[in-house]
């Protein structure tokens, strides 16, 4: 804009409403609408116009405000208008406002421009005197009238590449001169195209496309390929005649000219003050750039008090830069007008200077936190790669009740108080509101560069003892995580622990080195070793040594109060390394410089405790502990010869081992045995022998029938006992010498190989080793059947009379039971314990116990619930007194530790126990028919090595069940016969529960039909509905079936009974003391007789009428009864009747409550438990009205689980006591008619 009041200005019209005519004032750059100099028809007929057509086109990278300003040609004064807020721009010229919002954007900009025409008014029109409106003149409002107009139209295409985290900087720069080269050859030829590989387009749709023009587009353009199709239009949409052009530039005549009277522009701002206001604003808004950049930083994104600094910041800047244009704004037109001297904007840009927000200051802040980002950066991508949680939301961590410890890497400088952000804020604060705060807080005027080289190194350090804790820990209760927390004591970052979940952090302080230990009174296998006094952070204290040629550590405990260690169990003449090593928090450790000692030379010394574990006819089994004086051991030398035999014969054990059998011996004959140490330097002397005679020769095959197998297999020749007996099966004649009998009992699930491994016992007891060539059984399974059902049908029990052959001191009784849990289900399990029932309740069979075998798969890690299922079962046939007389065999084991103990133990399965683990014995019975003969080396190595295996366990089990109590099974017997009366009276009581569900299903159906049809029975008394009821049916049975059923209530209380006659139906096991536990009126056991026919309740619709209902309960209750009587009487019968259901749920729970009494496991079925296998036995079967019936069900579980918490004297709330009185007290209201209900 020009400097003289009196000359004409040319200025840009930056999307302004232009019209010739029009007043303008420059000292506001303002345009004043709707005024004109001259009359419009005078306008019109003074205006000269013409074409003036030209385009241009122009790309560039810059996006300051200088070369934003040349690109719409604003003069300076204009340039300041701008800034200082005066002039409100539209259409192309919003390019000067948008601003990057990053230094790391590329920006290229597409300036496209065109004219179209030219308007002036003519210059007679111009003369004095021909003014319209010369009142103008004296207003005051205008300095100038636009004599001149230029139109066209512009458009700016702003390309913007945002640089994320992983884009190389030259990658950007690299697509951004791609764009610039495709832009050059950019042209408005709507044939013309962009030609570009995949390469090239798929760069350029990076940036993105905002649009600034002076044409009315429907969509702007977003992206590169949309901006070239929006270009190539442009022409056209300024129409045919350039009807959509608008004013772009625009010339001003000074009103002075026109009459001396008007105003004027006195003065213009000099353009070094346009430049410096210029370059604060520009500063400024880099300084917001620069914010930004940081905060996408990872320190920022990391920590809240960094991303909470940079926009401290930020919104400070903002208010200033605000207020400063406000200031601008303020001064420019008095300036202009003459009113103010220039000095009056001087002042602003000193008192920015003067400022905190001056360049140099915002500068250095910047600088050093973008220092700092750098180097949170660093330390970051460190920790990150070490596998901390980068969250920094430490309280969420807190409050996670699974994390135990939490190990936080603490940057404690980050949220260090910042006193400039303090002194900027303060700043723009009226003058009022700042108080004392600034002045009294003992900040430091600058901010503190905490990121000091020493500062660095010291997190360094810090970093190198996170990473060891995060080595050394494995639990994932522990957590490790990066947090800001600012504490003055350790400037840059330190390392703290959250314990226990205790929300009070524990700087962690490493253990310091111990000094180096000493060694005293070395012998051949121990030495002494003293130690220095650990420090306050050291939580356990160790001597760790290793022979010199060894890299594992063996480490020896040390309480805080010791200054010695002894360590033991070294070799003998032996170089070992020792050091001490102090173990602080999370099993962080440092150790002591190491010194090194050797132990004395070893006295070679003969074996210990040399044993005979086993006799048979051609073999003899040793075993012996070490030399107490030996460390160096090569083998052990056995030597034995016949007692009168003058010449040793010797077997070596070419390893150390602590267990032989001399083998190849002869039968009934004494040897002579000792033994001797090979330390391989030497040899000890011979220890003290021992004899032993073997046994006698081979049994007589006569006893045994033989099979087909190889090797050969006999049968041992059982004769059964004597009529009324137990199912009993006797080997050999009793012994005038009547040695003890052991009684065992195997019980297990089908399939566990209970009958292989009781074949494996005998072949033990009759002393059969691996080489011999032939095999014993005492059980001949049935080949052809399935292996899904139990191979054994029946109890059985096996007296096996001792003879001088076996191996064992006793003679034993082995009872075999069928398998639990096979395909026949729930029913066949049933059937086993009545069996076994039957079996120890015969008078002449079993009445002592010594060991209950419990046989399972070695597999079995985890049960399921069938699995524990048949556990429970098998178990609730035992009374409490056996549960330390029963040992599990697992079979199908190998070498290692069976997983099946450790689900015994956490099933909490009662048995003999040693060390808290089961007492258990492996087997692996697949070698007990095996050929050992020929075949493969490596089966027939595996074979025997299960074979040995098996010998040792069975030994070891044999000579356990010599040492086991004898138990009475009187508790047993008692259990087996309280569970079979309990069955019976569960199979009895659910019909009753059944009949009581569905009169709550009828109450509820009828009293919803009462509801539902008001008006109609108000209507019709005769009103008739249908219901669904249980009727209670005849039912023939087949002939040779007893049941039990009562006279007086109709009912079925025991089916299938083993009882025919009805003289004798008091042992029923319906029946207790007399009276029938089942039946509805729990009658005397003589009106209970065995007929042709069971009751069996069966659901039909029948109609009824509301007239009989009303009648019912009119006659029941003495009184009138409305339509809302009888619903509210339907209610308290529904209560009353579901108090019921829950006292013949409270009869089960008796019976399950004296069993809990006495048996080794109840059964599993409590009631509330057996209410759900109701509820799953009505969702299989699906029966109609099914949904209805569950529900009601579960209704009924909440009073059976109140009634289950009584019996168990189990504490209520207060609110299931008050629940349960209700329900005790409606089902005694009327439990005294509960006969009659069912009649």
């Amino acid at each position: 804009m020009a400097s003289s009041a009196e000359d004409t200005i040319e200025t840009a019209a930056l999307g302004r409403p232009f019209r010739l005519g029009m007043l303008y004032d420059c000292r506001k750059d303002t345009l004043l609408p709707g005024i004109t100099l001259w009359d419009h028809d005078e306008l019109k007929k003074n205006t000269d116009e013409h074409k003036q057509q030209n385009s241009e086109f122009n790309i560039t990278a810059s996006d300051s405000i200088d070369e934003k300003s040349n690109s719409l040609k604003v003069s300076g004064s204009l340039k300041l208008s701008l800034l200082g807020g005066l002039v409100n721009v539209g259409g192309s010229a919003k390019y000067f406002q948008d601003t990057k919002k990053s230094l790391k954007q590329q920006r290229l900009t597409l300036q496209y421009k065109t004219t179209t025409k030219f308007e002036t008014l003519t210059m007679s029109h111009l003369g004095c005197g021909q003014v319209s409106h010369p009142n103008v003149f004296e207003d005051n409002t205008a300095t100038h009238v636009v004599t001149a107009i230029l139109y066209g139209a512009s458009a700016y295409f702003v390309f913007d590449r945002e640089s994320s985290k992983n884009d190389e900087k030259k990658q950007v720069e690299g697509e951004a001169e791609l764009m610039m080269s495709k832009l050059k050859f950019l042209t408005v030829d709507a044939e013309a195209s962009v030609n570009m590989d995949e390469r090239e387009k798929s760069a350029l749709e990076k940036f993105s496309c905002t649009f600034h023009g002076d044409f009315q587009l429907s969509i702007n353009p977003s992206s590169f390929s949309e901006a070239v199709d929006v270009y190539r239009q442009l022409p056209k949409m300024l129409g045919e005649n350039g009807e959509h052009a608008v004013p772009v530039r625009v010339w001003l005549y000074p009103l002075v000219k026109l009459d001396s009277k008007a105003a004027k522009l006195q003065r213009d701002i000099s353009n070094s003050v346009i430049t410096y206001s210029s370059d604060i604003i520009e500063h400024l808004n880099k300084t917001e750039m620069r914010c930004n950049d940081l905060l996408k930083d990872i320190a920022a994104t990391t920590f809240s008090a960094m991303e909470k600094k940079l926009q401290a910041l930020m919104h400070n800047c903002r208010h200033y830069k605000l207020e400063f244009v406000q200031k601008l704004g303020s001064v420019l037109p008095s300036i202009r007008g003459g009113g103010q001297e220039e000095s009056a904007l001087e002042d602003i840009l000193k008192a920015h200077e003067e400022s905190p927000f001056n360049s140099t200051d915002l500068d250095q802040w910047l600088t050093n936190k973008g220092k700092e980002s750098d180097a949170l950066k660093s330390f970051l991508k460190q920790l990150e790669k070490l596998g901390a949680n980068m969250d920094d939301e430490l309280d969420d961590l807190l409050s996670d009740f699974s994390i135990k410890n939490i190990v936080s890497f603490s940057f404690t400088s980050v949220d260090q108080p910042d006193s400039f952000l303090v002194e900027l804020s303060n700043f723009i604060k009226p003058a009022g509101i700042v108080g004392k705060y600034a002045e009294s807080n003992d900040l430091q005027k600058k901010n503190t560069e905490w990121f000091s080289p020493n500062t660095r190194q010291s997190i360094r350090r810090q970093l190198q003892l996170f990473e060891q804790l995060k080595k050394l820990t494995k639990n994932d209760d522990t957590i490790f995580t990066v947090t800001s927390k600012y504490d003055e004591r350790y400037p840059g970052a330190y390392i703290f622990i959250y314990e226990d979940g205790c929300d009070e952090a524990v700087p962690f302080i490493p253990p310091s080195k111990p000094a180096i230990p000493t060694t005293s009174a070395v012998s051949y296998d121990r030495l002494t070793v003293g130690v220095s006094v650990p420090d306050s952070a050291t939580v356990e204290y160790r001597v760790e040594f290793r022979m010199k040629q060894e890299t594992e550590w063996t480490s020896h405990p040390v309480q805080k109060n010791q200054d010695t260690a002894t360590l033991s169990g070294l070799e003998p003449d032996t170089e070992y390394e020792i050091k001490v090593t102090a173990v602080g928090k999370l099993g962080y450790a440092v150790s002591s410089d190491a010194v090194t000692a050797v132990t004395a030379k070893a006295i070679i010394s003969p074996p210990t405790n040399v044993k005979v574990t086993q006799v048979k006819a051609a073999s003899i089994t040793l075993t012996w502990s070490n030399p107490e004086q030996c460390k160096d051991l090569k083998q052990y030398i056995i030597e034995f010869k016949e007692e009168n035999g003058s010449d040793w014969q010797k077997e070596e054990t070419k390893k150390e081992v602590y267990t032989f059998t001399l083998k190849n011996l002869k039968q009934n004959t004494t040897y002579s045995i000792r033994m001797c140490t090979d330390a391989g330097k030497g040899m000890s002397k011979h220890g003290k022998g021992l004899k032993t005679k073997t046994k006698e020769g081979p049994l007589d095959k006569k006893r045994f029938t033989p099979l087909s197998g190889n090797p050969p297999v006999y049968l041992l020749n059982m004769k059964s006992a004597t009529a009324g007996q137990v199912n009993k099966k006797v080997f050999g004649e009793a012994s005038s010498r009547n040695p003890s009998n052991k009684t065992i009992m195997l019980v297990g699930a089908t399939g566990s190989g209970k009958t292989t491994l009781i074949n494996g016992m005998i072949n033990y007891i009759l002393g059969v080793e691996w080489e011999n060539n032939w095999r014993f059984k005492l059980i001949n399974e049935e080949t052809n059947k399935s292996q899904a059902h139990s191979q054994t049908s029946e109890v059985t029990a096996y007296q096996i009379h001792h003879t001088d052959e076996f191996q064992v001191p006793y003679s034993l009784t082995i009872i075999d039971t069928p398998g639990f849990g096979d395909t026949r289900g729930i029913k066949q399990d049933k059937e086993i314990t009545e069996r076994i029932r039957q079996f120890f309740k015969n008078k002449n069979g079993i009445d002592a116990i010594d060991a209950v075998c419990f046989v399972v798969q070695a597999a079995l890690a985890r049960l399921t619930h069938t699995q524990k299922y048949v556990f429970e079962a098998i178990l609730s046939v035992f009374g409490k007194n056996i549960a330390n007389n029963i040992i599990t065999l697992v079979t199908f084991a190998d070498g290692k530790s069976p997983p099946v103990l450790e689900a015994i133990k956490e099933a909490n399965i009662p048995c003999a126990k040693t060390d808290g683990s089961p007492i258990h014995c492996k087997f692996n019975n697949s070698m007990l028919f095996a050929n050992n003969t020929g075949g493969s080396s490596d089966e027939g190595d595996f074979d025997y090595m299960f074979w040995r295996m098996g010998e040792a366990s069975m030994n070891r089990f044999f000579t356990h069940l010599g040492t086991m109590e004898t138990q009475s099974l009187t508790l047993t017997k008692q259990v087996l016969q309280e569970r079979k009366q309990l069955e019976t009276t569960v199979e009895g009581v659910q019909p009753l529960i059944q009949k009581g569900l569905s009169t709550m299903e009828e109450i509820r159906a009828t009293k919803a039909v009462l509801n539902k049809h008001k008006t109609q029975i108000q209507e019709n008394k005769d009103f008739e509905y249908e219901l669904d009821v249980d009727k209670s049916e005849k039912i023939d049975i087949p002939s040779g079936k007893f049941i039990t059923n009562c006279h007086g209530c109709n009912f079925t209380c025991h089916y299938p009974c083993g009882i025919p006659n009805d003289a004798d139906k008091r042992g029923c096991a319906a029946m207790s003391n007399g009276n029938c536990r089942v039946c509805p009126g729990k009658c005397v056991w003589s009106v209970h007789h065995n007929m042709t026919y069971r009751w069996e309740i069966k659901r039909v619709t029948e109609k009824r009428t509301y007239q009989k209902l009303k009648s019912k309960y009119e006659e029941a209750m003495k009184e009138e009864m409305s339509t809302e009587k009888i619903i509210s009487q339907l209610e308290l019968d529904y209560h009353q009747m579901q108090g019921r259901v829950v006292e013949m749920m409270a009869t089960v729970t008796q019976c399950l409550q004296r069993l809990k009494e006495i048996a080794l496991r109840p059964d599993p079925l409590a009631t509330p438990d057996y209410i759900d296998l109701m509820i799953q036995s009505e969702e299989q079967e699906a029966k109609p009205g099914f949904k209805q019936r569950i529900k009601e069900l579960q209704e009924v579980r909440e009073g059976a689980v109140l009634v289950q918490k009584v019996a168990e004297k189990v504490v209520l709330s207060g609110e299931e006591q008050s629940k349960f009185e209700m329900i005790k007290s409606k089902a005694k209201a009327v439990f005294n008619d509960f006969v009659s209900l069912f009649k």
